[in-house]
């Protein structure tokens, strides 16, 4: 995002589903515009049947999906806080390629930041519903990196 308005989010711990619904609203209504929609694997299965709709109605929203197999911020927070017990955290995933491609989207899988790069680049140029799967392991808690951001002042 380089202009102003141009990055929707609702904080950290937003709600599950709302990053690909919303973000499939935001490319029907600026076409003109490429949208990407960065979602993790757990937030993404809450909407992901829209594929569906932006298909049918040819909406060329790209969606990254970071899979850890995983609500990996719950996962994290019981492991910490409450002694690794673990409840309801992890996911029984779909294979993300083959799940976009089942509603005749495109799927692709990129594996590290160059893949990820040039999946983006190409699925941006191709103006068509995609879902670029990205494979990761646990992620690090933001919490500290937002801290040391306002301790610096930015």
């Amino acid at each position: 995002m380089h202009r102003p308005r141009t990055f929707l989010s609702p904080g950290y711990q937003d709600n599950l589903g709302w990053g690909y619904a919303t973000a499939l609203g935001a490319q029907h209504a600026r076409g003109d515009v490429p949208v990407v929609s960065i979602n993790g694997d757990g937030g993404f299965l809450y909407t992901g049947n829209e594929l569906a709709t932006a298909m049918r109605h040819k909406i060329p929203l790209v969606a990254i999906v970071f899979a850890d197999g995983a609500f990996g911020n719950v996962r994290r927070i019981q492991e910490e806080q409450f002694g690794n017990r673990l409840i309801a955290a992890d996911l029984a995933n779909p294979d993300f390629v083959k799940y976009a491609e089942s509603f005749g989207a495109a799927g692709r899988r990129a594996g590290d930041a160059a893949a990820l790069r040039t999946a983006l680049r190409e699925a941006v140029a191709a103006r068509e519903p995609t879902l670029i799967e990205v494979p990761v392991g646990a992620m690090p808690s933001p919490w500290e990196f937002i801290l040391m951001s306002r301790v610096r002042g930015r």
